[in-house]
């Protein structure tokens, strides 16, 4: 489920920079990363071309700006809390979308992963411009500046959940951190990205 609050979908103008795309995003322990590393090559080789177009991290909001250190720490600790004794725990694959007006070059993202089960916390709403009930850890990027509105590209069908690697994802070590992604013009599925400091959820 998603909710969004502003934004469009024009195709970036060619050759022009692209503005990053700002997120909240929610990092899992390093122990993760393998086995999330072998789900994203299982995903390419079924034919998810932005399989690598985003690090291995969930997105749980689209930002208009970056979260100050305060209010990180303040949404670790919720997350903490709304977990209490559970662990953030993969359930099924499923798609993810949104979008963002960022200056005069608007740009589209949609996601396709692993998604989690787990409590989303509040973050101020003067920074959200749209946020994932359901994050999608570690995605493969679908979608994005060269499509128009009203055209989706069709999910390429693989092999059954079931029978991709990395697909039971369970941790309960995870940072919250603010991440910017930044897309290469001209290039699709490409993508350079920044995070930055991580927030621990407390023990």
């Amino acid at each position: 489920m998603e909710t969004e609050k502003n934004g469009g979908t024009p195709e970036f103008p060619a050759g022009r920079p692209h503005p990053p795309l700002l997120f909240v995003v929610l990092v899992p322990h390093r122990d993760c990363f393998p086995a999330l590393e072998a789900y994203r090559r299982n995903l390419f080789a079924s034919g998810f071309d932005g399989a690598c177009s985003f690090p291995a991290a969930a997105p749980l909001a689209l930002l208009s700006r970056p979260l100050e250190p305060g209010e990180l720490k303040s949404a670790a600790a919720e997350t903490r809390k709304l977990l209490g004794g559970r662990k953030i725990v993969s359930a099924g694959e499923d798609e993810r979308g949104g979008w963002t007006s960022a200056g005069d070059s608007p740009h589209t993202v949609r996601f396709f992963g692993l998604r989690m089960d787990m409590p989303v916390p509040a973050f101020p709403g003067d920074a959200v411009t749209l946020h994932w009930e359901k994050p999608i850890l570690a995605p493969a990027i679908i979608y994005g500046a060269q499509d128009r509105p009203g055209q989706r590209p069709a999910i390429p069908r693989g092999p059954a959940p079931e029978n991709r690697t990395g697909t039971d994802i369970a941790f309960r070590a995870a940072a919250l951190a603010n991440m910017a992604l930044t897309p290469v013009p001209e290039m699709d599925y490409s993508y350079t990205w920044k995070t930055g400091p991580l927030f621990w959820l407390p023990r």
